[in-house]
């Protein structure tokens, strides 16, 4: 899994012009501990309220370029007898950028690599937005290729939110136009607080939680996750 998503950043950046630039980048570890996660498919069945608890390694990078922005992370879920890895890989291309409420135009892609689900490729357009009191808020619609699974659209929302050390920010994926698949919500936010400059550091640390509610996980009727986990972020 590491090995395909060190491939893929790999080849995304050698098919970059020579004159791209990066601008900004952001590397951090997290690790997550909670209960109530809803797994339809732990066990090797399927129960739409398999209920579990389990901690989750999360390995993530963001980056600024002159041709877009390039997002991917790396979850390692283990506990409770169960043990799964989910990747996404997400570069966005850059179409126009304009000096009013939409700041950029952008096309999508993301691969999802889940050893129950197989792999997905969703294909979209999207566009970076200028909300009042938000620092960032981007909406892109995809057209979803599943592996194993029906197509579906997906609109997803990213947003993020600060005030001195207090940071919120998540998404929320909306999947509908299955044929046979329950349309699916997630809705994730992070509220943490950045203890970094009362460690004396400078990099951020932060501290919190992260609510997760999923209705119709991975398209499973009745599969409705509702759960909080403590969060510890370091950036590196």
């Amino acid at each position: 899994m590491k090995k395909t998503l060190a491939t893929l950043a790999a080849a995304a950046t050698l098919t970059l012009p020579v004159q791209a630039e990066q601008f900004w980048a952001d590397n951090s570890v997290s690790v997550l501990n909670g209960s109530s996660y809803v797994e339809p498919f732990a066990g090797g069945g399927l129960d739409p309220e398999n209920e579990i608890g389990y901690t989750t390694l999360t390995l993530e990078h963001v980056s600024g370029h002159s041709w877009g922005g390039l997002f991917y992370f790396v979850d390692h879920h283990s506990g409770d007898g169960f043990t799964d890895t989910y990747m996404e890989f997400s570069p966005s291309f850059s179409l126009m950028k304009t000096e009013g409420m939409v700041s950029s135009v952008n096309l999508a892609y993301t691969m999802e690599s889940m050893a129950n689900l197989g792999t997905n490729h969703l294909f979209g357009i999207g566009a970076d937005l200028k909300v009042p009191g938000l620092d960032f808020f981007n909406a892109t619609v995809y057209s979803a290729k599943n592996d194993g699974g029906d197509d579906d659209t997906q609109l997803t929302l990213v947003y993020g939110y600060s005030n001195g050390n207090l940071i919120i920010d998540g998404f929320m994926d909306y999947s509908f136009g299955a044929d046979v698949a329950e349309d699916q919500m997630n809705f994730t936010p992070q509220i943490t607080y950045n203890v970094g400059p009362a460690l004396g550091l400078k990099n951020k640390v932060k501290v919190g939680v992260e609510y997760s509610y999923w209705t119709g996980k991975y398209g499973v009727k009745d599969a409705d996750q509702n759960a909080v986990s403590l969060l510890i972020k370091a950036h590196l």
